[in-house]
């Protein structure tokens, strides 16, 4: 009897998920039928980089799948500013509690990255861009304040002698540094405890796979379970206790209206500003500041620090590259000047291959955001609750919106006489996201990458180790950031012309 009735059931709750996948799936754009339980993981490529190249190969450049919760994939640029830019502005722009990565397990969620679209939102992200502002006002100021992790960047390499080192190594420590240097004012070597924990928390957000936290939110006590992800979770929410709270609460005591020491000081000042300028209650409170310090740590210096491995990997890959950039920096600074931002259109050559490394590399390979309406994508109806997915690896390496995809070319980015071209030239081109939720810190990541790579191409020459295998050009694992397999390299002084 007992078995009859569990077999009845059973067949019962098939019937309603085929009847229900059917009647959502048949407006929707194609893609294969999900299984009860798994969906469609069984249809991803975990093992690369590309987890969705297998479905966009089938069904084209906007698929539909089932993650734990019903998905749509976009892979080419109009698409994406569909859902974006166009009409459908104000609907693909929120997360909801089953967003396929849990961020928000790593910050609050009263953030930026990770916050729900809303009053709170839009406060936060208000502050965030004043205070940035109000710290770039003074962008020659910032530059200078990362000069610092620079020369501990060139010191290090320097004393290491024409040994080998894995570049990630000692760039997402500097990195760190700098970040660090600009949010606390701190001068800290590459060494130092603050930075290393620092940098275990990146590692912690960055790498966790995309699709083993799938379960998190979806099965209530599995937080409660021994397991490698939770662990990860309480780990990251100690070093952000031990780390950020002590500096954010030294600020707080210590702040003087109209002094910006640092970019503490400029979220604190932001804050007042834009609090006094609201009646609304619900914006959180000024403890929030805490995590608009961590999204400056998470968003800057894993994404960063990646593209610079990824540049150098290139560098070594394609030496020609690499000569015509020393050439261009030869002939503007010389022997004895230093790079800056303020001549950074004195480097085509140099800003087209940082673009093209992006491109080619995408560090930020893909960003979701739910649908918070029904809508409409591509002439498909997206039902309210579907998590769109931007894959930009794929839009970025898409052959019909770039020729040659595959091939490593600066010249993308050149205009036949040799200028670059600038950042928006390519539709196709979305290194920082697009929309209401694009990076709110370009202005300085582009500092960060062009002061690392003038300075260290100015000064070095970057050769794999005699015999060394070919480093592989295609990323890793799926990850939240896209970095290359672990490659050792030779940096040589350089002769300057």
């Amino acid at each position: 009897m007992i078995t009859e009735a569990i077999v009845t059931l059973l067949l019962f709750w098939i019937t309603w998920h085929f009847l229900k996948t059917y009647l959502e799936r048949r407006t929707m754009p194609p893609g294969p039928w999900p299984y009860p339980l798994i969906g469609n993981l069984a249809n991803l490529d975990l093992q690369s980089g590309k987890p969705f190249n297998k479905l966009r190969e089938k069904y084209g450049d906007i698929v539909s799948a089932t993650f734990t919760i019903r998905s749509v994939i976009v892979s080419n640029s109009s698409l994406a500013r569909e859902a974006r830019l166009g009409l459908n502005i104000n609907i693909t722009v929120d997360i909801l509690e089953e967003i396929i990565f849990p961020m928000d397990c790593f910050v609050s969620g009263d953030d930026i990255i990770s916050g729900r679209y809303g009053e709170k939102y839009i406060f936060r992200k208000r502050v965030f861009k004043s205070a940035m502002h109000m710290f770039g006002a003074g962008i020659d100021a910032a530059e200078k304040r990362g000069n610092h992790a620079v020369r501990s960047t060139m010191e290090k390499i320097y004393s290491l002698k024409d040994q080998t080192f894995s570049p990630k190594d000692i760039i997402s420590s500097a990195i760190i540094v700098q970040l660090w240097q600009w949010l606390t004012s701190e001068e800290l070597p590459l060494d130092h405890n603050v930075i290393k924990l620092l940098l275990e928390f990146t590692e912690l957000a960055a790498n966790v796979d995309y699709f083993a936290s799938m379960f998190y939110k979806k099965i209530p006590f599995f937080k409660l379970l021994p397991v490698e992800f939770s662990r990860r979770i309480k780990r990251s929410q100690a070093i952000k206790s031990s780390v950020i709270t002590p500096v954010f609460n030294s600020h707080l005591k210590t702040f003087h209206a109209g002094v910006v020491r640092d970019m503490t000081d400029s979220l604190i000042q932001a804050y007042k500003k834009e609090e006094s300028k609201t009646f609304k209650k619900d914006i959180g409170c000024m403890q929030d500041i805490k995590e608009l310090m961590i999204d400056a740590i998470v968003a800057g210096s894993d994404t960063t620090s990646s593209t610079l491995s990824w540049l150098i990997l290139y560098m070594v890959l394609y030496p020609e590259v690499q000569d015509k950039i020393h050439d261009e920096l030869d002939q503007v600074l010389g022997k004895d000047k230093q790079p800056s931002w303020q001549d950074v259109t004195l480097f085509p050559y140099l800003q087209a291959t940082i673009c093209e490394v992006l491109r080619r590399a995408t560090p930020v390979p893909i960003i979701g955001r739910n649908t918070t309406k029904d809508t409409v994508i591509g002439g498909y109806h997206i039902p309210k609750g579907t998590l769109v997915l931007l894959d930009f690896f794929q839009i970025h390496t898409n052959e019909r919106e770039w020729p040659e995809p595959n091939r490593f070319k600066p010249e993308r980015f050149l205009s036949d006489d040799g200028k670059f071209v600038g950042w928006t030239k390519h539709s196709a081109f979305m290194p920082f996201g697009l929309g209401r939720r694009e990076c709110a810190g370009i202005a300085f990541a582009k500092i960060m990458l062009f002061t690392f790579a003038a300075t260290l191409l100015h000064r070095l020459k970057f050769e794999l180790p005699e015999g060394a295998e070919k480093p592989s050009e295609e990323p890793q694992t799926s990850a939240i950031v896209a970095s290359p397999a672990n490659f050792k390299v030779v940096a040589k002084q350089r002769l300057i012309k």
